[in-house]
């Protein structure tokens, strides 16, 4: 470790920052795994909360993003965060794919390069929609809204065929579309047979899938209803697509896919925090390390012999 001069003070150089929130100051411990990872490879390691004022982000070579989970709550203080942060150090993933990935508009360019994703209707900010007009016109039974901007099940509302579950459902959609874009889906049943595939790379490489439990919450590991399987040549074939969609390389990724039918179609495509269960597959843990391992050499931030 270095010691770097600033115009006002004296900071130590950190090889690489896992960046969290407030609310998570510690790291998800999926997270945890992952730093104890690094630190084997003789990393120096350290966790900032991305909205804390008093974090020098020029003392570190490279910053991960971890488990900035209130992002979407505050995404324009996060995206200008992103920005101020770009310009000091080195910030994964890329600023332009943290962009890209902020709003679920990325489902539209994904259907317009052909991927197959979640059949999805919009509704943008301020727009009125009769929730019951639009699932009947669909063939919608059960639906599912979501913000256009959100992380895991967060406001994520089911809304079940039935007067009392629509007028309760046009009342939530209503809320949501005060202050932002929604995503009206349908409620795909294979979500309680088939599951959320979630599958997981670094540096573009597959590494494991598991199989989330319905409207997973952010906290990943030690949950036994989230379990590592084997994906499939169609669901890797459909996430390649999807990641080859992103307008960037990506340091990591996850990619979440349901079934419709007989088809495999993407639901989310992650990169700004995804829980990327490292808990459930050792060997990603050793993998992910070995990507920011990587990632940090090919910057040219580790410089030999330094002390």
């Amino acid at each position: 470790m270095v010691s770097v001069r600033s115009s006002a003070y004296t900071v130590k150089v950190i090889d690489c920052t896992l960046v969290t929130c407030e609310t998570v100051p510690a790291l998800d411990p999926d997270d945890r795994l992952l730093a104890r990872e690094l630190q084997r490879r003789g990393l120096t390691v350290s966790i900032e909360a991305w909205s804390d004022p008093r974090a020098q982000w020029d003392a570190s070579r490279l910053c991960v993003l971890r488990s900035t989970w209130d992002y979407h709550e505050r995404c324009d203080e996060f995206l200008a965060w992103v920005e101020r942060a770009s310009s000091v150090t080195v910030l994964k993933n890329d600023p332009h794919v943290l962009r890209w990935n902020a709003h679920k508009s990325y489902l539209w360019e994904l259907e317009r390069r052909g991927v197959p994703v979640v059949p999805t209707a919009w509704v943008s900010r301020g727009e009125s929609c009769d929730l019951a007009e639009l699932a009947e016109a669909r063939g919608w039974r059960d639906v599912v809204l979501k913000p256009a901007r959100g992380a895991a099940s967060h406001e994520v509302t089911l809304v079940r065929r039935g007067a009392a579950s629509f007028a309760e459902g046009q009342q939530r959609l209503a809320q949501l579309a005060r202050t932002q874009d929604v995503l009206v889906q349908p409620y795909l049943s294979s979500v309680a047979t088939y599951g959320e595939r979630a599958l997981i790379f670094f540096d573009g490489r597959y590494s494991h899938a598991v199989v989330k439990k319905p409207f997973d919450t952010v906290l990943v590991v030690g949950d036994a209803r989230s379990s590592l399987v084997h994906a499939t040549p169609s669901e890797l074939a459909v996430a390649a697509e999807a990641l080859a969609a992103v307008p960037g390389r990506q340091l990591y990724a996850r990619i979440d896919l349901l079934r419709d039918e007989d088809r495999v179609c993407v639901n989310e495509v992650e990169l700004i925090e995804p829980g990327l269960y490292l808990g459930v597959h050792e060997p990603a843990q050793r993998a992910f390390a070995d990507a920011i391992l990587q990632e940090v050499r090919s910057n040219q931030c580790i410089v030999s012999g330094l002390q």
